[in-house]
């Protein structure tokens, strides 16, 4: 990665600089207009100084010169680092003379890797533009100057999700592998391991460029294998290269033992973390939350911890490299381990033990961004030999997989793992056992269901011959719950959950793992006892309505207006879905909000209303796509809904039901509802099509295709731009035209630019 310097003093790179438009384009516009600093921070690799050198040269036009004073490895005196490379006698006071010598210039000041002199820099820098009015300044430091004038811009790595062959971080990989081979090319048959290999990187500049070079030495699908193992498979190439290893240990020696302690600690999470969680894992460390919480902003400030913004929430991680190299050096990692495990399971236990009152907004919303770690806090345990932890942090978040993934599979996923990891106890035999027989019960699979329930009955007795009389009762509850939803019998099945609901009593209502009142009102209704059915559904919502319950509120609606729309009473599957959507908003729960979604288009279907129908299934789909799940049954709501689909799309014919799907799916959730709700969605173009800036309606794909499009590329063209064939550049573009109601190029390429905010 060779450089040279330009005639106006900044360093030419010899490499193209790939992505950072839209970071450059922010750090210009600060610059040129009364911000005089910026500090440009990030994590170690992630292309501090290549965004800086960008965004001066793209004002060196309109200021009279730009200084480029590169400080690392020049010690603390940072007024002599920028007075050598000005070539200015420092004399005595070397900041008085830069001063004096620069103090009438309209210039631009780039100090670069400011990491080893951070308060020398502010120092210097403060001075400056007090003294020097026409002086601005640029900074780059993984820890940013405590300068009160600055405007902090942080440099992320590449998006690392869902990626395609036009993605930043696969177009970097693609250049810089040019270099090691210049025979190699992403096609369709290594696109794959490509976006393997930068999905593993987190989409870390440096280390993207690293995993390239490799390329010298391996094939592509051998260095996709390797890449877990960062800091050992991508060493430089060249010894005088940077290597990825050098430059996390220099952040490693920044910091300060206890904020070395809790970065081994942090390494045990999986991505994505929220900020409870990580004061949580850093308290094994510190001791006290205070002290927890000022190690952990400290890493935030010196790029160790990087913040990322999903779905307007801000989640924390350790890149993989960090995350390693925390990992290779921690003093004790099995403490650190179980510590996290006990994190989460005190999590999990707090989300059941608040489940029935006014929280499930915010438990809902944390534990979205927690499956990564409820996963590896499975494997965990398991991995420490500890199977009774692992049953019992899968049992405990069963809740979390079902209702944010929709997905039985997620569960028994987790339970194989526990249970490959060793023998529970048989306590967490029972209780492991019979939730697996339950999904699998409800996801079709009756004889790993009866197999499951066989293992939980035997558990069960084990645990009745014991002494403990309570724990005996609850894993009665658990494995005879179990029973009832393996059963296919609506009566006996009926009757299990009578007995259940008169043995646990008010206790039935907590809706803790069982939710037998839920679940007995879907029965009753399937008997058709729907007096009855209805007595408990009230049950549930006169008590939801004393706690502030919002969930199981909503799901009693929805499960009435199911078994409403079996009967063909659509009026009231009409006002009871409708009204669940209302209870519903805001609280995350897509795949309730899916249901009701469904319902409604059943019932625009009785109406003959068939666009209406297929919108609201298109947006449904979009509710079961946003939550990962696969579309299945999902109890106490069972609602055929492919007759639905059938009889809209003969009604509607095949092209006008795919637009009208497509316009559905390209719906956010708050739209949905509102168009549910009210036939109308406020976020609406003039043109009646979704904003592309809030709505992706087209796949990644589609919208590149699109774009190149509207900047007047030929197919030919496209094909070679994005590594694929005519074809396939022909098939995309039909698909969006099918998507967005549009009869040409010309109307995609319009489309577009109309979406496209104009700068």
């Amino acid at each position: 990665m060779q450089t040279s310097s330009s005639t106006h003093g900044l360093p030419v790179r010899l490499d193209a600089m790939v992505g950072r438009r839209e970071e450059v384009s922010l750090i210009r516009r600060l610059l040129q207009t009364s911000t005089r600093l910026v500090t440009i921070t990030g994590t170690a690799g992630v292309g501090k100084s290549r965004v800086a050198i960008a965004a001066a040269d793209s004002l060196r036009r309109s200021v009279a010169g730009v200084w480029y004073v590169d400080v690392r490895g020049r010690g603390p005196d940072v007024a002599l680092a920028i007075a050598q490379e000005l070539r200015v006698d420092p004399r005595d006071d070397t900041l008085g003379a830069v001063i004096a010598a620069i103090a009438d210039e309209d210039a631009l000041l780039l100090v670069d890797d400011a990491d080893e002199a951070v308060p020398e820099t502010s120092a210097v820098i403060d001075a400056l533009l007090l003294a020097c009015p026409g002086v601005r300044a640029i900074v780059t430091s993984r820890e940013p100057p405590s300068s009160a004038a600055q405007a902090l811009v942080a440099v992320g790595p590449f998006a690392h999700r869902d990626l395609t062959a036009s993605s930043d971080a696969v177009r970097l990989f693609a250049e810089r592998a040019a270099a090691g081979d210049a025979l190699f090319s992403v096609d369709d048959s290594t696109l794959p391991d490509v976006i393997a290999i930068c999905e593993a990187t987190s989409g870390v500049p440096l280390a993207i460029e690293l995993a390239a070079a490799q390329l010298q030495f391996m094939d592509v699908r051998t260095l996709a294998r390797r890449i877990s193992d960062q800091l050992d498979t991508l060493e430089p190439a060249a010894a005088e290269s940077r290597s990825l290893r050098a430059a996390v240990e220099d952040s490693w020696e920044r910091c300060t033992d206890a904020e070395r302690r809790v970065w081994s600690d942090l390494s045990v999470l999986a991505p994505g973390w929220d900020l409870d969680l990580g004061e949580a894992i850093a308290r094994l460390s510190t001791g006290t939350r205070r002290d927890a919480s000022a190690a952990l902003k400290q890493l935030i400030r010196r790029s160790v911890v990087h913040r990322r913004r999903v779905e307007g929430d801000v989640r924390y991680e350790l890149l993989p490299a960090l995350r390693e190299f925390g990992a290779e050096r921690a003093v004790h990692p099995h403490d650190a381990q179980r510590h996290f495990v006990s994190c989460m399971l005190l999590r999990l236990r707090d989300a059941e033990d608040a489940w029935f009152g006014n929280r499930q907004r915010e438990i809902l919303r944390r534990l979205r961004g927690d499956i990564a770690n409820i996963r590896r806090a499975v494997s965990t345990a398991g991995a420490l030999g500890d199977t009774d932890r692992a049953v019992e942090v899968a049992v405990t978040g069963w809740r979390q997989a079902w209702i944010l993934h929709g997905s039985g599979d997620e569960v028994s996923t987790w339970l194989g793992t526990a249970f490959a990891s060793g023998r529970p106890s048989p306590f967490w035999a029972a209780q492991g056992h019979a939730l697996r027989a339950a999904v699998f019960g409800q996801t079709g699979k009756p004889g790993l269901a009866r197999r499951e329930l066989a293992l939980a009955g035997a558990a069960l007795e084990e645990v009745a011959a014991g002494a403990d009389r309570e724990a005996a009762r609850e894993c009665a509850v658990i494995v005879r719950s179990a029973a009832e939803a393996v059963d296919t019998d609506d009566r006996r099945a009926l009757d299990l959950l009578r007995t259940l609901m008169d043995e646990l009593g008010e206790d039935a209502y907590r809706f803790g793992r069982t939710n037998t009142p839920q679940r007995l009102a879907a029965r009753l209704h399937a008997l058709g006892l729907r007096a009855e059915g209805t007595r408990v559904d009230d049950d549930i919502t006169e008590r939801a309505l004393v706690v502030g319950d919002r969930f199981e509120r909503s799901f009693a609606l929805t499960a009435r207006a199911s078994a409403c729309a079996v009967a063909g009473e659509y009026e009231t599957t009409e006002a009871d879905a409708r009204e669940a959507l209302v209870v519903k908003r805001g609280l995350g729960n897509g795949l309730g909000v899916a249901q009701s979604l469904e319902l409604l288009a059943d019932v625009a279907r009785e109406r003959a209303d068939p666009a209406r129908g297929a919108t609201l299934l298109g947006a449904a789909a979009a509710r079961w796509r946003d939550a990962g799940a696969i579309r299945a049954d999902y109890p106490p709501y069972f609602h055929d809904r492919a007759t639905t689909e059938r009889a809209l799309r003969r009604r509607l014919g095949p092209e006008a039901f795919d637009r009208a799907f497509a316009y559905g799916a390209a719906l956010s959730e708050e739209e949905s509802i509102d168009f549910a709700l009210h036939g109308v969605v406020e976020s609406r173009t003039r043109t009646g099509i979704p904003s592309a800036a809030r709505t992706p309606e087209l796949t990644p794909r589609e919208a590149q295709v699109a774009s190149l499009v509207a900047d007047g590329a030929s197919n030919k063209a496209i094909a070679r731009q994005l590594f694929v064939s005519i074809r396939t550049v022909e098939t995309h573009v039909q698909n969006a035209l099918v998507k967005l109601g549009l009869r040409s190029r010309t109307e995609l390429a319009i489309w577009h630019r109309e979406q496209t905010p104009r700068p």
